[in-house]
């Protein structure tokens, strides 16, 4: 399997090239384009439980396609929002926030994490996040561009700009300063990693774009 991302990092697509027999899972909705020599299975992938338990609580897809090369073909997959893709070999596990799954190799697994009430409710991210394992090629979407962090130590992330991170760093969830810092900062709530290994950040959020966003908002008065 070769892949290339182009338009990178703002328009993101992902150029999946197959050779005869491979194939590569997505989520619905993924698929830009594809060769004829490809065929597509959709299913719910690790069964009902494991798919509800995905969409209901993971905000990840019901449904997952399945893409398999005939003889060698060429399938591209981009998310619904604008932003960037990574290609992230595999090889252990890793956890990824809601909506940063959009396709990996079909032999890798996908699980529901619960957080814990304290962490989901004080993220603001949910109480669940996803857990993919195994061996395989993983891409992640974000909204906005992505960075790679090397943590050895302790390293602090706005919970709105984590697309993933490796299960070898603890978490916890916490305000940013004293209350008033919180309040006034408009930076909220932060995720302090420790120990050693990755993080992925998304140079932007979807809180902060939905608050900019806001008073340009078409109000409806009385004469429509």
């Amino acid at each position: 399997m070769n892949i290339e991302i182009i338009g990178k990092p703002d328009f993101s697509l992902a150029k999946v090239l197959l050779i005869s027999g491979e194939s590569i899972s997505a989520e619905s909705g993924a698929m830009v384009a594809m060769s004829s020599g490809i065929e597509i299975d959709t299913g719910m992938r690790g069964g009902i439980f494991e798919a509800a338990k995905r969409s209901l609580l993971g905000g990840e897809s019901f449904f997952m396609n399945t893409f398999t090369a005939r003889n060698g073909g060429m399938v591209l997959l981009a998310p619904g929002a604008p932003g960037d893709i990574i290609n992230l070999p595999l090889n252990g596990e890793i956890f990824v926030q809601k909506d940063g799954y959009l396709a990996g190799s079909p032999s890798i697994k996908i699980e529901t994490k619960f957080q814990g009430l304290g962490k989901g409710l004080l993220s603001g991210e949910g109480f669940f996040i996803l857990k993919c394992s195994g061996s395989g090629v993983l891409l992640l979407s974000s909204y906005g561009a992505i960075e790679e962090i090397e943590v050895n130590g302790e390293y602090i992330v706005d919970t709105g700009h984590i697309v993933a991170f490796d299960s070898t760093l603890n978490y916890s969830v916490e305000k940013l300063g004293n209350w008033k810092a919180t309040i006034l900062s408009g930076e909220f709530f932060v995720c302090r990693f420790s120990g050693h290994g990755k993080v992925y950040i998304q140079s932007r959020a979807v809180r902060p774009f939905a608050h900019w966003i806001h008073p340009f908002r078409r109000v409806k008065s009385k004469n429509d």
